[in-house]
């Protein structure tokens, strides 16, 4: 069996979301007989497919032309892509995305006879996209939904936005982010310090806004564990003033987290590797405050990078965040926008050592339900139903 994974943006560093998952999956595929081979995007109005480079974890990758849909787009221009797919006797194409990456493998299709299906991200949430929310762009993913074999979800919130454009529901398959296991391991059991961690991107509707807000309250209750904020982004500047305006002490660029200090708001802008899983492992517990009125999660890697590292957890109260508690996630839940709510179950989980400790321990037990090679035998039955169906 082999699968071609299309994806609009190249990536070459295992940075999160899509990247991290086109890394780990091909691995524990192949393991199973599964060989994959990555496209993306070449550069603008690019007319021929590069040569093939390999990625860390051994996949060969190309790219080269890539069509943006539209009326007047000519899949004439795709024919070097669709020699390739034939040169590499490619089974089924994998579609990163239900627009861009879905027309692509529409055009594939099409023009070759090869099947796809799709995996929908944030792309077709209207809540993320104002694309999606122009009745040109829905009906194109209508038509790139209805000719696909299947359809991906990694949530039933997002089974449910896909199905609000075109109804897959009997060829749809729900199968969540996974995450190796492996290197979180010499992590697992490090001393606790005195800071509680939020990570993501700075950005609109991820909440902390109202992480900050929360820690202002209870530092006038005489809180002194620190609040550690970690990631980048384009709100990195007015959260570090709402700090300020707040009467909270700041502090930037923190990389030393031998030591980290007391009553602070503690910004250490983009973190991987050791470094994140020192901070995650050594927290007291995650904060996880999206806001879906301004950001909906497609699926929350963070929440299971803290069952991985044996964490409780505070998360907004949202769809996708409920279905992981069926699968296991140990979360205590509060209202995305209130305040006080926050700073209600942010004094329960500090002032209960045994209530971190078994939230922890349970969402340790309860990850390995997502570790790559689990992740990967339900991709490898969901494309071999596939290839059945489209023989039949």
């Amino acid at each position: 069996m082999k699968i071609l994974y299309i994806h609009r943006h190249p990536f070459d560093k295992i940075t999160g979301g899509v990247a991290e998952y086109l890394h780990y999956l091909p691995i524990a595929l192949k393991a199973q007989g599964v060989e994959t081979i990555s496209y993306t995007a070449g550069e603008k109005n690019a007319s021929e497919i590069s040569d093939p480079r390999y990625l860390a974890n051994g996949m060969s990758a190309y790219s080269g032309p890539f069509l943006k849909p539209g009326i007047f787009s000519f899949a004439r221009k795709l024919k070097p892509l669709f020699e390739l797919c034939q040169k590499e006797k490619i089974d089924l194409i994998h579609a990163q995305g239900a627009y861009r990456s879905g027309y692509v493998a529409m055009q594939i299709y099409k023009n070759t006879g090869i099947p796809y299906l799709l995996t929908s991200h944030s792309d077709i949430l209207t809540t993320n996209s104002k694309r999606i929310q122009q009745r040109h762009v829905q009906r194109r993913c209508r038509e790139i939904l209805r000719h696909s074999i299947a359809s991906i979800h990694l949530t039933p919130l997002m089974a449910k936005a896909s199905d609000e454009i075109y109804d897959t529901h009997e060829r749809g398959f729900i199968i969540g982010n996974g995450i190796d296991l492996s290197e979180w391991k010499p992590f697992i059991g490090l001393p606790e310090k005195n800071y509680m961690l939020a990570i993501g991107r700075l950005e609109k509707g991820k909440g902390f806004n109202i992480l900050i807000d929360a820690y202002a309250k209870l530092r006038a209750q005489g809180i002194k564990t620190s609040l550690v904020i970690a990631g980048d982004g384009i709100d990195k500047t007015a959260l570090h003033n709402q700090v300020k305006e707040r009467g909270l002490n700041l502090v930037t660029d923190f990389q030393d987290f031998t030591n980290v200090p007391e009553a602070s708001v503690i910004f250490t802008g983009y973190i991987r590797g050791d470094a994140k899983k020192h901070l995650f492992t050594q927290s007291k517990f995650i904060f996880f405050a999206t806001q879906p009125d301004g950001w909906e999660e497609a699926f929350s890697i963070v929440q299971i990078e803290a069952m991985a590292a044996g964490k409780a957890m505070i998360a907004s109260d949202t769809a996708p965040t409920r279905y992981l508690e069926t699968l296991g996630l140990q979360t205590l839940l509060v209202k995305p926008d209130d305040i006080d709510a926050w700073v209600s179950q942010t004094r329960r989980i500090l002032d209960n050592t045994e209530l971190r400790r078994q939230l922890g321990e349970a969402n340790l037990e309860n990850v390995q339900q997502f570790g790559w090679e689990p992740i990967a035998k339900q991709y490898k039955e969901a494309y071999q139903t596939c290839l059945n169906n489209h023989i039949m």
